[in-house]
C-alpha cells in the first residue's frame, strides 16, 4: 500500500514546477503513466496528487488531452534550516562556511525565501559534551516548523565510528520528505559515500596539490599533521596528499601522517624533531597557526628549517609571522552551489543523489619558501 507521503511528492513536484514556470499556463503537465513511473508509484495515488491541483484551480482535466495548467500562483516563501559550524564566535575570525552561510541568506532572499541559521558547536573540538544533543535540539525545531529543506554540516566521525551520529538525523528528515543537502563532509567514512546530496570542495585535489607544490620545490621528506578524528574531508586531503608522493616516485616509508591534538606543544614540538619533515603539511589553517608559533617558540625556523602549507586561507592566514601557503575554499560558491542544489531536489525530487566539488585554489606565501638547491648550488 502507497503512503499519502508519495503521493505529497508527486503533488510538490508538480506545485513547484507550475510556481517556477516550468509548466506555463496552457501547458500540459507529464501524463499519469510517465509521473507513475518517475516516482514509482501507482497511477491512483499520481491521480489524487492532481486531483489536488485541479481542486486549488491550477489545473483542468481534458480527458484523453491530458490536464492542463490553467493559473499560475505566486511562488510559496521557502524557508529553510542551516546547521554549519564557526558562523559567529565573538573571538574568532570569519570560517569559510561563515562565508558560506551569508551565501546561503543572500540567494534565499533572491527567491523571496529565508533561512533559519545555527551553528551548534563551541569549540573546535568534535568530541566537546553537548554536541549531539545541540544537534537534535536543532533538528527538532526544523522538524516542528516544517521547513522546506535542510542545509547540514554533519558531525564529525570519530576514531572508532563508521557513521556520523548525524546520520540518524539525516534519515529523520529525509522520511518525512524534507530535503538534506550536506556541506562540507559526508555522513559516512572515507572513500564510501552516503546517498543524500554533498556539497564541498576537491579535497582530494586540494590535498594533492598541496603536497605537489612542495615536491616541485625539491622536498622529499614531506609529512601531514591531522586532527585525531577521520573526518572525511581530511581523510580525503590526506589521501590526495599520499596519491602525489607516489605519482612522483616518493617512497611511502619516507613520510608520515601524524594525528593528534595539533593545540597540544609537546605533540607538535616532538613530532617535529623525531621526524624532521622538511615540508609540513597541515589540516587547515587555525591548526597550522599553532604549528607554526610551536615550531618556532622551540627554534624551528620557518621556512629555512621547515616549510609549512595549509588549507581553508583564513583572513589570518596571510598576516602569520611567516604568511601562509594555503589552499583557499571557495567558500560563496560553496553556498551558492549547495543553494541551487536544494532548488534542483525541491523541484525534481527523484534526481539521483548529487556530489558537487569546487576546485580551490593554490595560494602561494613565504611559509613555503624558495627551491631547494643542491650543495653544487643547482635546483
Amino acid at each position: 500500500m502507497r503512503t499519502p507521503k508519495e503521493s505529497e511528492n508527486v503533488y510538490s513536484f508538480l506545485r513547484r514546477g507550475i510556481e517556477a514556470g516550468r509548466f506555463r499556463v496552457h501547458d500540459r503537465i507529464p501524463t499519469e503513466r510517465i509521473l507513475a513511473e518517475q516516482f514509482n508509484v501507482s497511477r491512483p495515488t499520481v491521480s489524487r496528487a492532481i486531483h489536488r491541483l485541479v481542486h486549488e484551480k491550477l489545473i483542468r482535466r481534458k480527458g484523453k488531452a491530458g490536464s492542463v495548467v490553467i493559473a499560475a500562483p505566486p511562488r510559496r516563501k521557502l524557508t529553510f534550516g542551516a546547521i554549519l559550524w564557526g558562523l559567529a564566535r565573538q573571538h574568532m575570525e570569519e570560517s569559510p562556511f561563515g562565508v558560506a552561510g551569508s551565501e546561503l541568506l543572500y540567494r534565499a532572499s533572491l527567491e523571496n525565501g529565508s533561512i533559519i541559521l545555527y551553528d551548534p558547536t563551541w569549540t573546535d573540538n568534535p568530541t566537546e559534551s553537548g554536541l549531539a544533543a545541540r544537534y537534535n535540539t536543532i533538528a527538532k525545531e526544523f522538524m516542528q516548523r516544517e521547513v522546506s529543506g535542510v542545509f547540514l554540516m554533519p558531525q564529525e566521525i570519530l576514531a572508532d565510528q563508521y557513521l556520523s551520529s548525524t546520520a540518524a538525523i539525516v534519515d529523520d528528515f529525509l522520511s518525512v520528505g524534507t530535503p538534506v543537502v550536506l556541506i562540507d563532509r559526508d555522513i559516512v567514512r572515507y572513500p564510501a559515500r552516503s546517498r543524500v546530496d554533498l556539497v564541498g570542495i576537491d579535497n582530494f585535489g586540494a590535498g594533492f596539490a598541496l603536497a605537489e607544490h612542495f615536491i616541485k620545490l625539491g622536498c622529499r621528506r614531506i609529512d601531514f599533521f591531522a586532527y585525531s578524528t577521520r573526518v572525511p574531508t581530511q581523510e580525503t586531503r590526506i589521501a590526495g596528499y599520499l596519491k602525489a608522493l607516489e605519482f612522483h616516485g616518493i617512497r611511502r616509508e619516507a613520510t608520515s601522517v601524524h594525528h593528534g591534538d595539533l593545540f597540544d606543544r609537546t605533540f607538535v614540538t616532538e613530532t617535529l624533531k623525531r621526524h624532521r619533515p622538511q615540508a609540513m603539511l597541515v589540516v587547515s589553517d587555525s591548526r597550522a597557526a599553532y604549528v607554526m608559533r610551536f615550531a618556532m617558540e622551540s627554534g624551528i625556523k620557518i621556512p629555512q628549517d621547515l616549510r609549512i602549507g595549509s588549507f581553508d586561507d583564513l583572513p589570518s592566514a596571510a598576516c602569520l609571522p611567516v604568511p601562509l601557503t594555503t589552499i583557499r575554499q571557495p567558500a560563496s560558491g560553496l553556498g551558492y552551489l549547495a543553494f541551487r542544489t536544494m532548488m534542483q531536489r525541491i523541484e525534481e525530487p527523484t534526481l539521483p543523489p548529487v556530489h558537487c566539488e569546487l576546485t580551490g585554489e593554490l595560494i602561494v606565501r613565504a611559509s613555503s619558501g624558495t627551491p631547494v638547491t643542491t650543495r653544487q648550488g643547482r635546483k
